[in-house]
């Protein structure tokens, strides 16, 4: 039953070299021995529609389920929901998947009478797209007065930019959509085209008043043929505009460093979906039961997709940026990233922040994993934050009725906590002593019950404030902040968040341990 397949142009479409995987059975083994799995193509970015291809001995006519594993000591095949395809009378199958996002999965195909086919390790490639001002270098703040116009040149295959190194594929006729930052932090488009052949584009812009303009593109979805693939954003690009008649330099094209930087922790990309080796889930420890939402960016998802998995499946990502960051997902997670390499150097400054829109909650349960990169030894820290906004702006309050559910920053000791409530006119915040969290993935966690907060650090509890008062009773809503001082030179840094999940309160969940809490303090909710 072949089925259409949207590749790149040009891309070289081959087979993948097939593995042997221990672990399984001796009659799958067996079977697994004389069956066969051909994935194609071979370059490919997540959720980009795959080719899967092959025979299952001793199965005709039998529906196939996939199954993937993390390859991480201990790990076993998870099989995924739904049956993808059928063999044919003689074993054969011929289908469409979508591609994963994260680096070094195996993946096999399995019929109903538990045979298998051998493993195929995928390597995705990861989207992106970088800009240039006037011929200039790639990302690099340009100037220009006041009416003249200039160009934006479009690339969406870069190399040479540390992880970058191995260019997606092109996507020729993919739309491209120009963006202008506005408010201080959101972006407003203002034109668009199409990718060539080559996977390249360029804009003709006129410069408006003086001052400093931001600019990003988006990269479209494509959602045909079997594709998942989601849209994806640039880096913003700052250009000067001087008034006009002052003279202004062409930009000078520089040379890419030869190396990038080492990122300044020990963590295992391939422990970012939890399982074997990873840290403790008070979710798992506490049995808080089915999730609400999952999002787990496992295939390309973009940040206005719902989550892949949950009970209330609705919800989407909203992404601001004041400086130079943004937010795009990255090998399996939502990555909040200060500037577009790895390689150390300046232009890191402003804050970016994610903001989780249509899934809000006034009472219930989340946790998040995330994992913090530095790619610089010296120069200020962000901070990173996780906390519960109101969903509403009126319930906002001067800042008030938020949870801050931690706030750290790259090997710190300590992580700050606490809640304001606009009912209580009070604070209650302080700061519990934490591992440093340059080691590897961390799991963040907090619920908020009727009469009562507690916050999570690997399943353990950190802090336990009860007073009925202390909840803010608003709707609250995710919000993922990396932030500077100001727009401060920074330490370039990137926080790779593996997923968001969130629970309703119910009954069969075990009660938490609580901690000791923290003391009130008197706020005005009057600004």
């Amino acid at each position: 039953m072949p089925r259409s397949l949207l590749c790149a142009l040009g891309a070289l479409v081959t087979s993948l070299s097939l593995v042997a995987v221990p672990g399984a059975s001796p009659s799958s083994s067996a079977q697994s021995a004389t069956s066969t799995l051909t994935i194609s193509p071979e370059i490919f970015v997540g959720g980009q529609s795959l080719s899967f291809e092959g025979t299952l001995s001793g199965a005709p006519n039998s529906p196939l389920k996939i199954q993937t594993k993390f390859n991480r000591p201990g790990d076993d095949w998870i099989t995924r929901d739904g049956i993808v395809a059928r063999t044919d009378g003689s074993g054969s199958y011929d289908f469409a998947y979508p591609g994963p996002n994260n680096f070094g999965i195996s993946f096999r195909v399995r019929a109903g009478n538990g045979s298998t086919s051998p493993a195929v390790v995928l390597e995705p490639r990861q989207q992106e797209v970088v800009l240039s001002f006037n011929g200039g270098p790639e990302q690099q703040a340009g100037a220009i007065a006041s009416g003249e116009e200039f160009t934006l040149d479009v690339n969406t295959t870069p190399t040479g930019r540390g992880t970058l190194g191995r260019p997606a594929p092109a996507f020729p006729g993919r739309a491209i959509t120009l963006q202008e930052r506005v408010d201080g932090n959101r972006w407003q488009s203002v034109d668009s085209t199409t990718s060539n052949d080559r996977g390249t584009a360029s804009f003709t812009v006129a410069a408006g008043s003086p001052g400093e303009h931001a600019y990003r593109v988006r990269l479209a979805d494509i959602k045909t043929d079997g594709n998942e693939i989601g849209w994806f954003p640039s880096f913003p690009l700052l250009v000067d505009v001087v008034p006009a008649g002052t003279p202004v330099a062409a930009p000078s094209r520089t040379a890419a460093p030869a190396a990038p930087a080492a990122p300044r922790t020990t963590s295992d990309p391939a422990n970012a979906k939890g399982g074997h080796g990873a840290t403790p889930l008070a979710s798992q420890r506490y049995q808080w039961g089915p999730t609400l939402f999952d999002f787990a960016w496992e295939a390309g998802e973009s940040l206005t997709d719902r989550p892949y998995r949950g009970t209330r499946r609705t919800g989407q990502w909203i992404d601001t940026s004041d400086g130079s960051g943004r937010v795009s997902h990255y090998n399996g997670g939502m990555a909040l990233s200060s500037n577009v390499s790895e390689f150390p150097g300046v232009g890191d400054h402003g804050t970016t922040t994610a903001t989780l829109e249509g899934n809000a909650m006034k009472y219930g349960r989340w946790e998040f994993r995330r994992r913090i990169d530095v790619f610089e030894d010296a120069g200020p820290d962000y901070r990173i934050k996780i906390e519960l906004v109101p969903a509403r702006a009126a319930d906002a309050r001067c800042g008030s009725n938020t949870v801050n559910v931690a706030t750290v920053s790259y090997n710190s000791a300590r992580a700050s906590l606490g809640v304001s409530s606009a009912r209580a006119k009070k604070e209650w915040k302080g700061s519990r002593s934490i591992p440093r969290l340059g080691d590897g993935p961390h799991t963040f966690g907090v619920e908020i019950m009727r009469d009562h907060i507690t916050w999570f650090l690997d399943g353990e509890s950190l802090a336990t404030v009860k007073r009925r008062k202390a909840i803010p009773r608003v709707l609250l809503t995710p919000q993922l902040s990396l932030v500077g001082s100001g727009q401060d030179e920074m330490r370039r840094t990137r926080v790779l968040y593996d997923w968001q999940r969130g629970w309703a309160l119910n009954k069969q969940a075990r009660k938490a341990e609580t901690a000791r809490g923290f003391k009130a303090k008197s706020i005005s909710t009057s600004c």
